[in-house]
């Protein structure tokens, strides 16, 4: 029996989404290989150009000379160590005049400085915010003012109250006063009524 023939599946389309994946895929795998390709180029040229120690030693060394201590040292000219000197010396000159001036200048600055702070203790700073203080002070003692008459009227109000409650239960006792049978008394209704009669006459 012959064998059956493959059938090609077909892919699904890639969405946008996905084709911008694969593209940037392509991009880094693509950047990764250059980036190693350079570093092999480069490893490459540094290892033609460099050469072994030994042939360094032989070839390319500079005149050497034993000194007094044992220790292999370069051979130098007489030239330049005249200059070498030259230069040291010029940098102590240098480093001599560059402490003088920072010493006078660190003088000079706490001379000014204690100037500035004398001048500071004599004179007292003027307040740019006086006014606004001066505005706040006086808000705050009109309003504590306002606060002790409101609480004053308060009090006066809640003792009249008071008062006319105390005398008007006084009257009403009065009025519904009545005997041992349970009659009204004329009397304490006659009181209170000549009270009522002197207060309206005043």
């Amino acid at each position: 029996m012959p064998p059956k023939p493959q059938v090609k599946k077909h892919r699904k389309p890639l969405t946008p989404l996905q084709r911008k994946q694969q593209k940037r895929k392509y991009e880094l795998i693509h950047k990764a290989t250059v980036k190693s390709q350079y570093y092999k180029t480069l490893n490459k040229e540094t290892d033609a150009d460099e050469t072994p120690d030994y042939v360094k030693e032989i070839f390319g060394a500079t005149e050497r000379t034993i000194d007094s201590n044992g220790n292999v040292v370069e051979l130098k000219n007489p030239e330049e160590e005249e200059q070498e000197q030259e230069e040291e010396f010029d940098l102590d000159e240098e480093s001599s005049s560059e402490e003088e001036s920072e010493e006078e200048d660190g003088d000079k600055k706490l001379n000014k400085r204690q100037k500035r702070l004398e001048a500071m203790a004599r004179l007292p700073k003027p307040n740019p915010f006086k006014t606004q203080l001066e505005e706040r002070e006086r808000r705050k003692k009109e309003s504590e003012e306002e606060k002790k008459e409101r609480q004053k009227k308060t009090q006066e109000e809640k003792k009249a109250r008071i008062k006319y409650f105390k005398d008007r239960k006084e009257e009403r006792s009065k009025m519904l006063a009545k005997t041992k049978k349970g009659q009204p008394k004329m009397a304490s209704q006659m009181d209170v009524l000549l009270q009522k009669i002197q207060k309206s006459m005043d």
